[in-house]
């Protein structure tokens, strides 16, 4: 399934001005865009949770006329080589992972994984930041990074506010900024306050708000069919990320890696 479906770049381009309605509706068409083809606009509004009239009006808010409109316009799309599934399939919580990780896939195979990539091993520091949810990804990209370079920071440390460490950031550092689902409450000004900074953001859809402000941004589609959240996807990126890095560091990741474990032995840390 493309990531550069004209449904997907309209939702992107106008999700910061959608309604909670309409985020509802834009989150699952951007997981789901084959359901445009399989399903009436009614079927869509009994899955979503909203009125006909709400995905009338959301379909016309991308730009299109009616639902056939934008049903034409993938099916021509489908037609000139991208694909598109046109049948029902499972939508078990593994179908629905299986779907976010191709999409997450597309992203990073269209280009969006190689400049981050050099910055994760370029950098003179990476600073990580994660709250709530986003904190035990936080700790497991640093954990993994460690692995392979020098000089990776959790912000905040714990029982400490932000604004310390944000203090701290210089141009040669490159900042990750972690929000999945339910951001903290002050999201909006630390994506503000890292404006001028390299600054990559990992978030689900409903962060796609954020993306005119972050200089990079990779979006993990989170399963709002469950009623609670499966993170295989960022869990993937980050596996992938720290992977790729130890990679193209060859030796140095080498020796770093070796270094801890030697340390591990040592110290007794581990069985």
């Amino acid at each position: 399934m493309t990531i550069n479906n004209v449904l997907n770049s309209r939702i992107t381009e106008h999700y910061h001005s959608f309604s909670y309605s309409n985020r509802k509706i834009a989150d699952f068409l951007q997981l789901n865009p084959e359901k445009v083809l399989m399903l009436s606009t009614s079927e869509i509004a009994d899955i979503c949770g909203v009125s006909k009239t709400t995905i009338s009006r959301f379909i016309r808010k991308l730009g299109f006329k009616d639902h056939l409109e934008l049903r034409s316009e993938l099916m021509l799309e489908r037609d000139n080589g991208d694909p598109m599934i046109t049948s029902e399939h499972s939508d078990s919580g593994f179908s629905q992972d299986v779907t976010a990780l191709e999409r997450l896939w597309a992203q990073l195979n269209a280009g969006a994984a190689a400049p981050i990539i050099d910055k994760l091993i370029s950098a003179k520091r990476v600073k990580i930041i994660g709250y709530r949810n986003s904190y035990p990804l936080a700790l497991h990209f640093r954990q993994q990074l460690i692995q392979c370079r020098a000089n990776v920071e959790l912000l905040p440390l714990p029982g400490q506010t932000i604004g310390e460490d944000l203090s701290g950031i210089e141009a040669d550092d490159f900042v990750i900024l972690l929000g999945i689902r339910r951001r903290v409450s002050n999201f909006r000004q630390i994506v503000d306050f890292l404006k001028p900074f390299d600054c990559l953001l990992i978030t689900d859809q409903s962060g796609q708000k954020y993306a005119a402000d972050v200089q990079q941004m990779l979006v993990c589609h989170m399963n709002n069919q469950q009623p609670l959240d499966s993170y295989a996807v960022p869990m993937s990126l980050i596996s992938y990320l720290v992977n790729q890095s130890f990679l193209k560091l060859n030796e140095q990741a080498s020796v770093m890696s070796k270094h801890i474990s030697t340390n591990y032995r040592r110290l007794g840390e581990l069985e």
